[in-house]
């Protein structure tokens, strides 16, 4: 157990202190382990607190030692130092008299407002999955602050010190519900090393990483758990399914968020405006999820593990990646109706495409009439061949059932008259099933359709812009590499002409260049020889 003095009003300047170890502590205004600057009466060394032993608060309940808690305060100063009981009047305390302090005691030091409740803070450490010899060395440090130390959890415990990557068990869930901070063993081997201090160490550098399912887990304080999961609705099945059981959704409860039971989530006027606000996501079990493949509506909402959700609660954050998108299902949008195929457009398409083909051959054999008569006759008995293939060939297509692209009309069954009508159908469809009518024939393709040559509905005539013709004008058949036989133009005639202009000109004025250079070498030796 730590002993603290916390200032009885809420003063400026006034600081808690907590007495961690025996020994003898100097109360003053300067140079003192206790720091008091309240009241101008405080001397410079105005008492000292001595504690000769740490007890235990379990010792300190007993009925029969209630009394002795081993502290005592001696006066030092020159205006006194009050001693205020449970029950009692306030006591003055002069020059080296003494008295003994037990929890609740009120301490003023001088004569104005510098008070101070004497009061005990109690350790009891529940140290989670320790290592081999760790509980001993742990009791043996608790002892000396009188903190007391178990390896079983109960509700008197107020501290849960780990190890670093120890594994996530019911227990250590237990203390994370009574919103326990969750800190490292170091922890409270750097705190007991003090000896008196005025605020226990930060806890955030000695925050564990725990091993839950193979997922390490970064715990937070649970000040950052609290609305994490805002924004999200979800639903739950038995706790019995779960990991933890229920303590899933008492961490849900505990963090605030907002679930409902797979059973209420089905009844849509309860939950209807949750919906609207909140995206659902189902909290299935990380072994089995049969539980919840009796609904279609559980289907289409996105997923969770529950061992998934339960790293988020701990990180305090919900990564949208844990989540598992549902998967995408067609189906019918009215569910009372059914739907059947009727005749495709691929083969009215291919049709027309056939009938396009045969009018382009019609228009090239009319324009070559000018040929021989017999070469003409033929012509027209092989064009009346392939028109009559094309033909048989689109009354034998059948209709494309999986491969090509199909119509689908609404069939509504009050319709009686089409009943027979479609009662030969190929495929129906409806909401959960595709029935396949077997018995329906399936018309074989003809042989002939195999020799229909689909590029005669292309346009041999269409003259491209991108044509060599118009990219390089002055070029009649650009394929030619030699220029004979090729019909000259008034543009290529003048090119050539101009070039050999300019080849006649660059070679007068280069001989002409050569002779004024041997004419000025002649005067010049002729100058030099008359020297």
């Amino acid at each position: 157990m730590v002993w603290g003095l916390v200032p009885a009003d809420a003063l400026r300047g006034a600081q808690k202190y907590y007495i961690l170890a025996p020994g003898t502590y100097k109360v003053g205004r300067k140079d003192c382990d206790i720091i008091v600057q309240m009241d101008p009466s405080v001397s410079r060394l105005h008492a000292e607190i001595v504690v000769d032993q740490m007890i235990s608060s379990m010792i300190l309940n007993a009925g029969s030692t209630k009394s002795n808690s081993h502290v005592r305060i001696r006066d030092s100063s020159k205006f006194g130092t009050f001693v205020k009981k449970e029950l009692g009047p306030k006591a003055r305390l002069r020059q080296g008299e003494e008295a003994t302090l037990i929890e609740g005691d009120i301490v003023t030091f001088g004569t104005g407002n510098a008070s101070f409740r004497f009061c005990c803070v109690p350790f009891r450490i529940f140290i989670h999955r320790p290592m081999r010899g760790q509980l001993r060395s742990i009791q043996s440090i608790a002892s000396s602050i009188g903190a007391t130390v178990t390896s079983n959890w109960s509700t008197e415990c107020t501290h849960t010190l780990v190890n670093e990557s120890s594994l996530v068990t019911t227990e250590l869930i237990e203390a994370i519900l009574a919103k326990q901070l969750v800190i490292l063993v170091h922890w409270f081997e750097v705190l007991a090393e003090k000896n008196i201090c005025t605020e226990f160490p930060s806890c955030t550098a000695y925050l564990p990483n725990l091993n839950l399912e193979d997922n390490m887990v970064r715990i937070v304080d649970p000040k950052i758990r609290e609305n994490c999961l805002d924004g999200y609705l979800f639903v739950l099945g038995s706790c019995h399914e779960y990991k933890f059981g229920d303590k899933l959704q008492l961490l849900l409860e505990m963090i605030g968020a907002k679930f409902v039971g797979a059973d209420e989530y089905l009844l849509d006027s309860q939950t209807s405006t949750v919906k609207e606000n909140n995206q659902v996501v189902l909290v299935v079990s990380g072994e089995s999820t049969s539980e919840f493949n009796n609904s279609r509506k559980f289907s289409s909402l996105s997923r969770i593990s529950d061992v998934k959700l339960m790293v988020a609660i701990l990180s305090g954050n919900l990564d949208s990646s844990l989540i598992e998108v549902p998967s995408i299902v067609i189906s019918s949008s009215h569910s009372t109706d059914e739907t059947i195929v009727a005749d495709s457009d691929v083969e009215t398409d291919t049709a027309l495409s056939t009938q396009a083909g045969t009018n382009i051959k019609s228009e090239t054999a009319k324009d070559n009439d000018t040929e021989d008569d017999d070469t003409s006759g033929k012509r027209e008995d092989e064009e009346h061949v392939k028109n009559s293939d094309v033909e048989e060939t689109a009354n034998c297509m059948p209709m494309p059932i999986e491969e090509d692209v199909i119509l689908i009309r609404k069939f509504d069954k009050s319709d009686a008259s089409d009943i027979g009508r479609h009662e030969n159908s190929d495929i129906l469809y409806s909401q959960d099933l595709i029935v396949r009518n077997t018995i329906a024939s399936v018309q074989p393709i003809s042989s002939k359709a195999s020799s229909v040559n689909f590029k005669c509905f292309r346009k041999r005539e269409t003259v491209s812009g991108n044509s060599f013709r118009d990219l390089i004008p002055f070029s009649k058949d650009p394929y030619k590499e030699s220029e004979h036989g090729r019909d000259e133009s008034d543009y290529m005639r003048d090119e050539r002409k101009r070039k050999k202009l300019e080849a006649i000109a660059e070679e007068m004025f280069n001989s002409e260049k050569l002779k004024k250079r041997a004419a000025a070498s002649t005067s010049l030796e002729a100058f030099l020889a008359r020297c």
